[in-house]
Parts: C-alpha cells; sequence; structure tokens
C-alpha cells in the first residue's frame, strides 16, 4: 500500500503542479475591457468605471479577476492605485482621483497580475485652482477639444428603442453581451472612453504582495488581523498559512493594518510583522500633457465649478457613492460616555473607577490595570481589555491612564456578546476604545502613522440618492450611467430614468460587450426619438 503511494503522490504532484501552470498562462493572456464614463475631470472628482475580465482570446468570463487600476501622470509616474474585483458586478465602479492632482493629462491603466496586457484610458484632470484664475493653465491649448462620440450600431440581430425617460434593449440571437448605458448633457459633460490594450509594461516579477511574520510557527495557533480604519477584524488559523496571504489580498477597503498572533487557548503570543509592497515604484511610459481648453471644455469646467459649491443639488446616483463597509452592520458600542457630560473628573483613571459601569481599575506594583465583566453577567474578565486608544491598538494603558479627562471626547465599551464578536479573539476579554479630542495631540500618533496600510479591494457601491423632486431645477449633467447589465435572448434589458425639465440635447451613449468580445456603440440624442428594430 506504501508503495502505490508513493508511486501515486509524484503523480499527484504533477498534475497539481500542471494545473497550476495552465492556471497562470491563462492568468498572463488575460485582459481587462475598461470603459471610463467620462475624458473630463476635476481633481477630488469621482470616476465611474465598467471593468470587465476577458479571457486568453478576448471573451468575457464572469469568473472575474483582481485587477490593479495604476492612475498614472505625465512622467509615467504612479500616482494614485485602485484595487477591483470584476467579479462584483452588484455595484458600479468608481473611486476618487485625489484632490492634489496638478492640472494635465492622466492615463488609467488596469491589469491582472501577472498578465501580458495592461489597458489604457486616457483622462483630462483640472485642477480646481483653475477657478479663481483668470489666466490660462500653462499647458491648456485653448484650440483642443475632448473626443466627440458618433456612433450607430451595426448587428441587425439586436432591436433597441430610446424614449424621452428609457432605452431598451433585446436580441434573440444574440448569445450573451454585457450593456452600458450614459444619458447626459454633452455640453456639460464628457464622453466615455474606452480603454486601449497593449502589451504590459510591468515586470511579472512585480508583484503585490501581504505578507505575515508572526513570531511563532504553531500549526494550531491563530492570526487577528485588525483593519484599524474599518475597526474590522479577520481571523486566520496558522494551518491554513499557504491561503492566508491570499485571502487578505481580496480584503474589501483599504486600511492601515495591525495583526496578533493568539495559541489554541487563545492565550497571546505576540504581535505579527505585516509587510506590504509598495506601489509606488511602479513605472510606466510618458506621454504629451497638453489639455484642451475649448469653449466645450471650458463650459464642462464652468458646471463642476458650481457643483463643488452646490454640490447637494447635484447629488444623484451617477456620482453618489460611499465606502461598503460604512453600509455593512456596523455593531455599535453598549456604552458610550461622553466627556462633556461629566464635571469633577480628573483623569481617564478616574472616569473608568467613576463612571464607566462594568469597568474597574486595580492598581499592579507600579501601573494600573483595567478589568471589564460582561454586560449580562456579574463575574469580570479574567484578562484586560483590548484598547483601542485614538483607534491605535494596545493592551496596557500604561501612562496613558493619566490623561486628562478634559482632553477626551469619549469612551466607547464593548462588552456583550453580538459586540465583542467583531473583534474576534482580540475582544474576547471586552474593548474599550477611547476617541481624543482633535483639538489635542494623539499620544500614540507616531505609533499609528508607522502602521503599514494596505489597499484593499475597492469598496465604493452607489447608493440611491433621494426620490427626484419635480419642483427644482434640474440642473443634472448626468441623469443616467449604469453598466454591467447582462442581454441573453431570454434576458431583455430596460432601464429608466427621470427626464429632465431643462430643454437640451441630451445624448443617450450605449455600449454592448458581446460574447465574442467584439464592442458595439451607438448614440443618440433625446430629441430625436426615432428608433431601430
Amino acid at each position: 500500500m506504501v508503495g502505490l503511494i508513493k508511486k501515486i503522490l509524484p503523480l499527484a504532484l504533477c498534475f497539481a503542479m500542471l494545473i497550476t501552470i495552465a492556471a497562470l498562462g491563462q492568468s498572463a493572456s488575460f485582459q481587462v475591457r475598461m470603459l471610463v464614463s467620462s475624458s473630463v475631470y476635476v481633481s477630488g472628482d469621482l470616476v465611474a468605471l465598467q471593468l470587465q475580465t476577458l479571457d486568453s482570446e478576448g471573451r468575457p468570463t464572469l469568473e472575474g479577476s483582481l485587477i490593479n487600476l495604476y492612475l498614472v501622470d505625465h512622467s509615467g509616474s504612479t500616482v494614485a492605485i485602485e484595487r477591483f474585483n470584476s467579479a462584483k458586478q452588484d455595484a458600479d465602479q468608481a473611486f476618487l482621483l485625489p484632490e492634489e492632482l496638478t492640472t494635465g493629462n492622466y492615463k488609467l491603466i488596469a491589469q491582472i497580475q501577472g498578465s501580458k496586457f495592461q489597458t489604457e484610458a486616457l483622462i483630462h484632470v483640472y485642477s480646481p485652482t483653475i477657478f479663481s484664475s483668470t489666466a490660462l493653465p500653462e499647458n491648456a491649448n485653448p484650440e483642443l477639444g475632448v473626443e466627440v462620440v458618433n456612433a450607430s450600431p451595426m448587428d441587425e440581430n439586436i432591436e433597441w428603442k430610446v424614449d424621452e425617460d428609457s432605452f431598451s434593449i433585446s436580441t434573440e440571437t444574440l448569445d450573451f453581451g454585457v450593456l452600458t448605458v450614459k444619458v447626459f448633457d454633452p455640453l456639460l459633460e464628457g464622453y466615455p472612453v474606452s480603454g486601449v490594450v497593449k502589451k504590459s509594461e510591468l515586470a511579472e516579477a512585480e508583484k503585490e504582495s501581504f505578507q505575515l511574520i508572526p513570531p511563532s510557527k504553531d500549526p494550531n495557533s491563530r492570526i487577528s488581523v485588525f483593519f484599524l480604519d474599518q475597526g474590522m477584524v479577520e481571523e486566520y488559523n496558522m494551518r491554513d498559512s499557504a491561503s492566508i496571504e491570499e485571502k487578505l489580498m481580496q480584503h474589501q477597503g483599504s486600511s492601515a493594518v495591525w495583526a496578533y498572533q493568539f495559541d489554541n487557548l487563545g492565550e497571546t503570543i505576540g504581535e505579527v510583522t505585516v509587510n506590504i509592497s509598495d506601489w509606488k515604484n511602479k513605472k510606466f511610459s510618458s506621454f504629451d500633457n497638453t489639455v484642451p481648453f475649448d469653449d466645450v471644455v471650458v463650459n464642462i469646467l464652468d458646471h463642476k465649478r458650481k457643483r463643488k459649491y452646490i454640490d447637494q443639488i447635484y447629488r444623484t446616483d451617477f456620482d453618489n457613492y460611499e465606502p461598503f463597509w460604512q453600509k455593512s452592520d456596523q455593531v455599535a458600542p453598549d456604552q458610550v460616555y461622553l466627556s462633556d457630560d461629566y464635571q469633577g473628573i480628573a483623569t481617564l483613571r478616574e472616569a473608568f473607577s467613576g463612571i464607566v459601569s462594568k469597568a474597574s481599575v486595580k492598581r499592579n506594583k507600579d501601573s494600573y490595570e483595567l478589568i471589564l465583566s460582561p454586560a449580562n453577567a456579574g463575574f469580570r474578565y479574567e484578562k484586560g481589555p483590548l484598547i483601542l486608544f485614538n483607534g491605535s491598538p494596545i493592551f496596557q494603558f500604561g501612562d496613558l491612564i493619566e490623561t486628562p479627562w478634559h482632553q477626551v471626547y469619549s469612551i466607547s465599551v464593548y462588552n456583550s456578546f453580538q459586540s465583542q464578536n467583531r473583534f474576534g479573539i482580540l475582544g474576547r476579554f471586552g474593548v474599550v476604545s477611547i476617541e481624543m479630542k482633535p483639538e489635542f495631540d494623539d499620544p500614540l500618533g507616531a505609533k499609528k502613522a508607522a502602521y503599514p496600510f494596505y489597499l484593499g479591494i475597492n469598496d465604493l457601491v452607489q447608493i440611491n440618492s433621494e426620490e427626484f423632486d419635480p419642483t427644482t431645477p434640474d440642473l443634472r449633467p448626468v441623469l443616467l450611467w449604469i453598466s454591467g447589465l447582462t442581454i441573453t435572448p431570454e434576458n431583455s434589458q430596460t432601464v429608466e430614468w427621470e427626464a429632465s425639465d431643462v430643454q437640451t440635447k441630451h445624448v443617450v451613449w450605449a455600449d454592448l460587450l458581446r460574447k465574442d468580445g467584439k464592442s458595439i456603440q451607438w448614440t443618440q440624442t433625446l430629441t430625436d426619438q426615432s428608433s431601430q428594430e
């Protein structure tokens, strides 16, 4: 039997290696199909996207991939990076441009890690400083305008119709298609941009990594990874160490991180070293930095200037996004104490001793130790809680227990099963969060700034704005942006929007990605109610 196993094992390992090599070979040929909602932006604007994975033959696949999206300036330097999972099509993809961008041309470059291809789209970004200046930007050309798309579909197997407030599409022969639609005022908003696939400029060795170096190799131990900015904990067993980094690379949302190791009984082992590769060294080819500045661009920018001041009027489904983790069910603390509600308290220690329920402070040699009791029980935990001091995790207060009370904004206590559960094993003895008033220095600020920062999967999701009010002036430059809709013979699509009361020529722009990887685009003004069938 042992001999048989010895014969089978090398074959199994060889087979596994062949599968791995084949998978890597396929991903190396994968491409990204990218649509950018506009070509004109102001620093700090939100960029709506549609990212679709294409297989080695250029056909759309629903399996999805982890996509790195680089924002690159004209010198080829990486300014920012976002990561997307193209399998998540339940919400439109988007990211925020950095607010400090200077006026110039920028490229969005999308790539699946390890792929031989990258997809580029050129956008024009303008600094808000142009709004307060009468001079033309040095790199602006007043005779240069943005690209205008005028296209009609060339596929007789598709039936489509445009009405005043809806767009319908159906097919009886097309097996599969992915639809994106934008309805907008071309005098106030740029046309969408299609990305161009090129050979990758990144070396295959340049791979992102999320490496954990624990103090112990005990396979029965556990690692808790705390995402400070999100207040979330993910936990992993050391016996699954081969998949830990892969799972962490798929975490949704960016955050500073801190990790700790526990044995199988929950006893502390020590802090885990976290190494995250730096994305800032990614370099691409340089390109021209002359931005268009004709009358159409000036009009678009003037409209964006007004939006900066009365943004709430323009808030629509197109540009209303928020982080996914803010929408998720965040468990509230069991108790919250605001310092302004309590007088006559000198220090944080006195607050825990006098006003915080289910908390006690005991002297331990030359220091003080905080102990909590469960919210619904009379006994005390055997050890101290996890302490989040202005978001920085610690297990002992030390001298911070004597922090002046007037510098503290609030104390939050998590000591019920439901609230502690979000912190995993880190919160087994309860959690206390102390928030300082912003006018006072954070004593752990330097430590917090040194935590490694992880760029997770982009977690911006589109949220529904308030119901459209027909009694107010309609100042929307974009009536609709929607992407990732699936079209099949059994599944036609009709998208609707709130019609505008402004007498202008809105444009319906649509893109249909077919199963064979070919894209069909067409445009039509809403004043022309003709249709093709």
